[in-house]
Parts: structure tokens; C-alpha cells; sequence
């Protein structure tokens, strides 16, 4: 770095010796924030907000939600579910509020405010104004799903004048990023127009010890997006948005950790082994570390005791090594292009292992200042993704299980035993938003608003190597869609009590009104079930909606906040938040098979669930301080969560995994939260973030834990919430400057350290991932409208994992070629293994960047 600076100061005409300014940063008290629907100042809105700038996005490196997350205390974010580690499952825990099923979202995505149904939308936003992390409940100004919070990402809008920029970054494992924008006005003062465009490919980390020719974690990313600003008259702005994405990726990077023992003669002498003794070739490692004394059903601690291997304290590395049986036969890429009862087309799923997904996106705002202080607004969006994904359920390299029936050309079967699954999901939705503001610059402001959304979801999953052995896949089989209609009305008042004194009063009414579907098979309800549930008995035909409830809340927030100096400020809320899931309904108990009915009362499943609640008490004080040479922002709140949302799920003898919901939980977070910057000297700044999370389990039940682990009833009580950590922290020191004797050239060199503590599997805590700290290092100038970057990602290549969840070891327990749970699985309980999810490894590269 130093001898590139000094080539270039060589390089430039000589000038007389003058110290040159130090390259501007962007001070955090400039930052303007959209947190409560008008735009105020970072530093003196009453909320935790942690707001990143396009320059801290940039010299950060972050390209996507796993980065910011990464980069951002306080939260976490899982790609782990059913099996697979991919992007096509992201799920946000935000102050430790963990959501408990893919289907209840408890931080909230926006762009311009606007929802969108998923956070990878997100990704296609390449080159934002900001990024606004909105920590805390949003309910009162955002509706459904921002119980914990809300991520909002800002678009730039279009220049006053012709002008682009390009940029083209090339990495490990032949990785490249191509981003270009370009905005203009076509009438001056009246209509712009800003396009960007982005291509990205990641290459995996992991090399497939099944495909020695294939990586686990390869990614490919298309991105699109357009904003057009129109002022036809005076006072009135129409922004419309637009974006299209798509990404293709391989196998996941995932890896296996069983507490059971798996040979290719699968412990049954009448299955041949390919290789090997008569014992059969080492598949799966037994990695269990301790015995748990599950119970036999886990609904009640009088039950009779079972021993049940497992892993215990932190996850260990894996011994086999990540792999995944990838082999499509003829017969399973039959079944894939015949797409017969798939929520995506046999053209747009996937073909193979890996994932698929296109995502769309609209919104018009608009912006009209009336006179007299008083703005009316005006929010439209739509959304359509579909994701389709194929991965190996069984996680290890099964070539050596053989099916019944021998391969052949004719028969198309595969050469071995495996457990491909589909999963698949289809998201729609259209929101509308009107509001009317009043602000005369006075001491009292308003605002009063409505808004309406329409939510439409189908997620299915199925086995695809069942219908490649020639079984046809039953419309039965058929998941339920799940549909929402929410409306509300909203508003807010403030009111200057004296120059320094504020006080707030925002609240929303709610009505969320949730639909109930028949599956592939329609739904019966019986007379006994009618009189229990309110449901009118009947036949229904499958993939209606036959039944709907509405659920009604208010959400109310109280905000004091005082002005104690003219650069400090200190404020105390109060807030009730609601949550109501789209699968309130357990729809399944009416339209699933008699089998996997009978599976989901034995865990006390019932029809209908209650909507979430949330308290929060929170107080913070932000401000500058040292002649504003340093920046802060201090939080700390206490939260009851009750009627918290519990997934319990069960292996039915069926061979499929059923699940339903239940209000089992209440739990306490308490935490802190601290953001600082520091600019001691002109070429010198220091960003620091912190947090810590204390979840505290009040009462909690899912009888599948239970019956592994033994922990029971008061048993959860003062245990930790999964998949979040209580401590975590960002330290970010950036060196920067002029380049002497060359104009508007500037330099910067910037480190990143990220730390998240370990994170539990499940409620029981026995089990955990480690704790991770990642440093990203970044150097890099700026010749005029020139940049040149060296960077490298997980500098120190940090091995932990990044997620775990758990699963059931599947083995052929026969030769029909139908795959099973094996006979060890069964006797170790409801789960047998943890599946990992495996972090992205050192990437170094370069990036150039052009302005014109």
C-alpha cells in the first residue's frame, strides 16, 4: 500500500509542499432516517437505529443481508432449515427474538418503505442511499411482522445530472461482481431516471467429498432495478421502483455431525456392502458425546425414561467431512420435468441439487405537499417470489446403500440409496398505504394513516426420489396455502412541552384476518370437531380456503424524550406489540392423512393458536460529545414476550415430518445496545457497535425436545433462547487521506472485526455453535472518479459455524428402495444429528471502479 501511495505521489506534477485535506467522512450526526414515516436526524430521533451510510456499505464490503447482519450487533440471521443451508431460507432473529417456525416472521424487510415478503429482496439493492436497522418493536408505524424490528433499505434517487458508475471486483474460487448504474434527467427538474445492474458468482468453499468435482456453496446472482422520479407540478413527487432477481445456486454448504454410527451394510448383513469387511465401509461417524435421558412421549416428566446418544456442549468439526450424494438418474429428472402438483413450474424449479429463485418487486410512492404544513402520502407495492430447491436430505455420502432393484437403462433408478427432497414456496402480496402528515415547524405535529395488505404463500416439500421409483406423487400429498388479509389504521402526535421537553404518542388497530386451506386432499370436519373449533362440519375441496378468523390488536407506543444539551438527547418508551402467524390455523389436523393427524395430537397440537404478545420498556441517550469529535447512541430495554409462538414437529410412520404451532412459550430479553464514533484527528476514525441480548426462558413446552433431551416443564425455566447470541460486537478502525500533490485522490485503509457469541441449538441448551469472530480488511484509493480496492473477507479463515439445527439419521431400514428412518434413529429419539452450516472461507480480491 505505502509503495503504491508513493508511486502515485511520484507520478503526479509537482506542486508546492502543502498539506493536503484528509478524505471527508461521513459524520453519523448527518444522517437522515425514515424511522417514523418523515425524515429526521439519526442523532435526535427517539429510537435504536443503527443507519449505515452508501460510503460505510461500500468500504464495509457488504454486498448482502448475511453481510450486514454480520456486521451489525444485536442480531442474527439463520439459512438452516429442513435440512438445508441455503439461501432460500433466511430467517432474522433481531434482539434475541428468535422466530420459532419458517412461517412467522418477527423482523419486518422494507424498501422505501415499503414491504417486501422476503429479506433476500433485499440483495438487489446494489448501490443504496442507506441502510436503516431499526431495533425494537415497529408495530405502531409498520404493521405486521416488525414485533422485533424492521430493516428498511433506501434507493438513491435519480441525480440532477447525467452520470454513472461501474465497478468490477474478481475473487477466490473465480468469483466476480460486475455492478453498474446509470441516472439522468430526460426533463430537467420534472423526470429522472436512475438503472442499475449487478452479476454476481461466488465459487463454494467446500469441495463434495461424494463429487470430488463439484463445490458445496456455489451462488450466482442476476439483479435489475430501475427508479424513475416524477415532479409533474409544484409539491407533488411520484417515485416508482422496480426490480428483478434471480439466483442459481449449487448445493448448499451444510455438514453433518451424527450421534449414530452409519456402515454401508447399514448393520443389516443382507445388504450388501460395495467394499469393506463384512461390517461394511465407515459412512456416518459417531460423534456422540454424552446420553441423554429423553422421555418416552415428552408430555410429562412421570414418563418412563429412554437413553438417547447425542452431542452435547459445542458442536464438534466434522469428522467425514461435508457431502452430498448429487446424482440426478433419468428417472428422478423425469419427475422433476413433470412437475405434476408443484407450486413452481417443472421450467422455473430446479432440474438438480441446488437452489432456484426470480423475485419481483414495485412501488410507486408519492409525496404532495398541500399547504399549511399538511403532506398527504401514497405507498403501493407488490411482490412475487418463487423459490424452488433441491437437497439431500440423508447429508452424507450413501453410494455404497444399495436399492432393491438394480439399476438399468430401462428402469432409470439411481445407483444407490439417497433422500432427495423438493422444497418449494411461491410469495405474493399487495400492500397500500395512505397517510396525511401535519408539520407547520410548531410545537404539535400529527400524522393519520391506513393501510391495507394482501399476503398469498405456498410452500410445499416432497420427495422426489419416491416418484422417480414410479410413484406418482398424490395430489393428497399436497401442502395447505396460507392467505392474510391485514388492514389498519395508524397515527401519531408530538408535542413540544417546552423547547427541550417531547412527548410522543403513536398507535396502530389492527385486523389481521387469516384464511384456513384445505391441502391436496380438501379437509373433513366432523361434528365433534365443529363444536370444538367453530368451524362449520364438512367436506371441502382441496386447495380452498373453507374457513377464516380475524385477529385484532392494538399496538400502542409512548415516547418522552429531552433535550438535555443542544447535542444530547435522552428519551424512555413504552410499547405493546402483536403478532399473528400466517399459520394460526393447524390446517393440517383437518386436511392432512388420518396418519399424520394421529402424529400431531400426540403432541398436543390444536386447531387454532393466539397471536403473540410483546412489552417493551426502553430507554436511550444519543448525542455528541468532545467538540462532536465523538458520536454515540445508548439503549437498553426489557421486553415479556408472551404466547410466544413454539414449533413442534413429528416423525410420522408415514416417513414424513408433520408440524404444527403452539402458544407454549413466555420469555424475558433484557439487553444493551451501544454504537459510537470517533474521529480523534482528521485522518483517523473509530467505529465501535455493541450488544447484549439476555434471554431468559419463562415457561416453555414442545414435547419433541422433551422426549430427547428429558427437560421438562420448569426444567426450561432460566435457560437461553436458540439461535441468537448474548454478546456481540463490531469494531471498525479506518485510516484515510489525501494523496499529495494529485487532486480529489484520496486513500483509506479499514479493518472490520465481527463478533457474534455461541448460539444454542434449542431451548434446552445442551448444545451449541461456538463463538465466531470474523475480520474483513479493506485498502483502497480514489484517483478523481477512479478507485481502486485490495480486500480480504474472513482474513484469518474462521472455521465456526454459522448456524445448526437438527435432524433425523435416515438409513434404508429395507430393500424396497423406499428411504425410511433406520432402527438407530428410532431409538435415539426425535433427533439424531445437527446439521451445520459451514462459513464462507478467506476470499481475497480486487476491485476497480470507475465514475462519469
Amino acid at each position: 500500500m505505502v509503495a503504491l501511495l508513493v508511486a502515485l505521489s511520484f507520478s503526479a506534477p509537482v506542486q508546492a509542499a502543502e498539506p493536503a485535506a484528509p478524505a471527508a467522512v461521513e459524520d453519523p450526526g448527518t444522517i437522515t432516517v425514515t424511522a417514523r414515516k418523515r425524515e429526521e436526524n439519526l442523532l435526535t430521533v427517539p429510537l435504536a437505529i443503527r443507519a449505515m451510510s452508501p460510503q460505510e456499505i461500500s468500504q464495509r464490503g457488504i454486498v448482502s443481508v448475511t453481510d450486514l447482519v454480520d456486521a451489525t450487533p444485536g442480531i442474527n440471521v439463520s439459512s438452516n432449515n429442513s435440512g438445508r443451508n441455503d439461501r432460500s431460507f433466511q430467517q432474522i432473529s433481531m434482539r434475541g427474538f428468535t422466530p420459532s417456525t419458517t412461517d412467522s416472521t418477527l423482523t419486518a424487510s422494507f424498501i422505501d418503505g415499503v414491504p417486501v415478503s422476503s429479506a433476500s429482496a433485499m440483495n438487489a439493492i446494489t448501490d443504496p442511499a442507506r441502510v436503516e436497522v431499526l431495533k425494537g418493536s415497529q408495530n405502531a408505524y409498520f404493521g405486521r411482522n416488525a414485533f422485533a424490528g424492521a430493516i428498511n433499505v433506501v434507493n438513491k434517487l435519480p441525480a440532477d445530472h447525467f452520470q454513472g458508475s461501474f465497478s468490477a471486483s474478481a475473487f477466490s474460487r473465480k468469483g466476480y461482481d460486475i455492478q453498474g448504474s446509470i441516472e439522468s434527467p430526460i426533463i430537467q427538474d420534472v423526470l429522472g431516471v436512475r438503472v442499475t445492474g449487478r452479476v454476481l458468482q461466488k465459487g463454494g468453499s467446500y469441495i463434495n467429498g461424494a463429487n470430488a468435482n463439484e463445490r458445496l456453496g456455489d451462488q450466482q446472482t442476476r439483479t435489475g432495478t430501475v427508479m424513475i422520479v416524477l415532479k409533474p407540478i409544484t409539491g407533488l413527487t411520484i417515485k416508482a421502483f422496480g426490480l428483478y432477481s434471480e439466483d442459481h445456486d449449487g448445493p448448499s454448504a451444510q455438514g453433518m455431525i451424527s450421534a449414530y454410527e452409519v456402515r454401508s451394510n447399514n448393520g443389516a448383513l443382507n445388504i450388501p456392502a460395495k467394499t469393506g469387511s463384512s461390517a461394511g465401509t465407515l459412512l456416518v461417524a459417531n460423534q456422540s458425546n454424552c446420553t441423554l435421558s429423553g422421555l418416552t412421549a415428552g408430555r410429562s416428566d412421570t414418563e418412563a425414561r429412554t437413553s438417547n446418544p447425542f452431542i452435547c456442549g459445542a458442536a464438534p468439526a466434522l469428522i467425514m467431512g461435508p457431502a452430498q450424494n448429487t446424482y440426478v438418474s433419468p428417472a428422478m429428472a423425469a419427475a422433476l420435468a413433470n412437475g405434476a402438483y408443484r407450486p413452481v413450474s417443472a421450467a422455473d424449479g430446479v432440474q438438480g441439487y441446488g437452489m432456484k429463485r426470480k423475485y419481483k418487486h414495485a412501488h410507486i410512492n408519492l409525496d404532495y405537499d398541500i399547504g399549511h404544513g399538511f403532506t398527504v402520502s401514497s405507498m403501493t407495492g407488490f411482490n412475487d417470489e418463487m423459490f424452488s430447491e433441491m437437497a439431500e436430505l440423508d447429508n452424507y455420502d450413501s453410494s455404497s446403500l444399495y436399492p432393491a432393484t438394480t439399476p438399468t437403462a430401462a428402469n432409470g433408478l439411481l445407483p444407490f440409496y439417497n433422500f432427495p427432497f423438493v422444497i418449494e414456496r411461491t410469495n405474493r402480496d399487495f400492500s397500500q398505504e395512505v397517510r396525511v402528515a401535519f408539520d407547520n415547524k410548531g410545537p404539535f405535529n400529527a400524522m393519520i394513516g391506513a393501510n391495507y395488505l394482501w399476503t398469498k404463500a405456498y410452500r410445499d416439500l416432497f420427495n422426489i426420489g419416491a416418484e422417480a421409483l414410479g410413484a406418482t406423487r398424490p395430489a393428497s400429498t399436497m401442502s395447505s396455502p396460507q392467505q392474510v388479509r391485514t388492514t389498519g389504521v395508524f397515527g401519531s402526535a408530538s408535542y413540544d412541552v417546552t423547547s427541550q421537553f417531547t412527548i410522543n404518542l403513536e398507535g396502530r388497530y389492527q385486523t389481521d384476518k387469516v384464511y384456513l386451506f384445505g391441502g391436496g386432499a380438501g379437509a373433513v370436519v366432523s361434528a365433534d370437531s365443529s363444536a370444538t373449533t367453530g368451524i362449520p362440519a364438512g367436506t371441502y375441496a382441496p386447495m380452498t380456503a373453507y374457513y377464516s378468523k380475524s385477529f385484532n390488536n392494538f399496538m400502542p407506543r409512548a415516547i418522552l424524550n429531552y433535550k438535555i444539551t443542544p447535542d444530547i438527547m435522552a428519551y424512555a418508551s413504552w410499547s405493546k406489540a402483536a403478532n399473528v402467524s400466517v399459520a394460526s390455523f393447524n390446517g393440517r389436523l383437518f386436511s392432512g392423512t388420518a396418519v399424520e393427524i394421529a402424529a400431531l395430537q400426540s403432541i398436543d397440537v390444536q386447531a387454532f393458536t393466539r397471536p403473540e404478545k410483546l412489552t417493551t420498556f426502553e430507554i436511550g441517550v444519543k448525542g455528541k460529545l468532545f467538540d462532536r469529535k465523538l458520536t454515540f447512541a445508548l439503549a437498553a430495554f426489557n421486553s415479556e414476550w408472551t404466547d410466544q409462538y413454539n414449533s413442534r414437529s413429528v416423525f410420522a410412520p408415514s416417513g414424513t415430518t408433520v408440524t404444527g404451532l403452539a402458544n407454549s412459550g413466555r420469555s424475558l430479553i433484557r439487553g444493551l445496545e451501544l454504537d459510537m464514533t470517533a474521529t480523534p484527528t482528521r485522518f483517523f476514525t473509530l467505529n465501535m457497535s455493541g450488544a447484549i441480548n439476555d434471554t431468559n426462558i419463562r415457561s416453555f413446552a414442545d414435547p419433541s425436545i422433551s422426549r430427547s433431551t428429558g427437560v421438562f416443564g420448569n426444567g426450561f425455566v432460566g435457560k437461553s433462547l436458540p439461535l441468537t447470541s448474548r454478546y456481540s460486537f463490531s469494531i471498525s478502525p479506518q485510516f484515510n487521506g489525501s494523496i499529495p500533490g494529485r487532486d480529489n485522490s484520496t486513500w483509506f485503509a479499514r479493518a472490520d472485526l465481527n463478533y457474534k457469541s455461541k448460539q444454542f441449538l434449542d431451548a434446552a441448551n445442551y448444545t451449541w455453535i461456538k463463538d465466531r469472530t470474523v475480520v474483513n480488511a479493506r485498502i483502497g484509493v480514489n484517483l478523481d472518479k477512479i478507485g481502486l480496492e485490495l480486500f480480504a473477507t474472513n482474513l484469518f479463515n474462521n472455521r465456526d459455524y454459522t448456524s445448526i439445527q437438527q435432524n433425523v439419521v435416515q438409513t434404508p431400514t429395507t430393500q424396497n428402495g423406499v428411504p425410511t428412518v433406520g432402527a438407530a434413529a428410532l431409538a435415539g429419539g426425535p433427533f439424531s444429528y445437527l446439521i451445520v452450516g459451514l462459513p464462507e472461507l478467506r476470499t481475497v480480491g480486487i476491485k476497480a471502479s470507475v465514475k462519469f
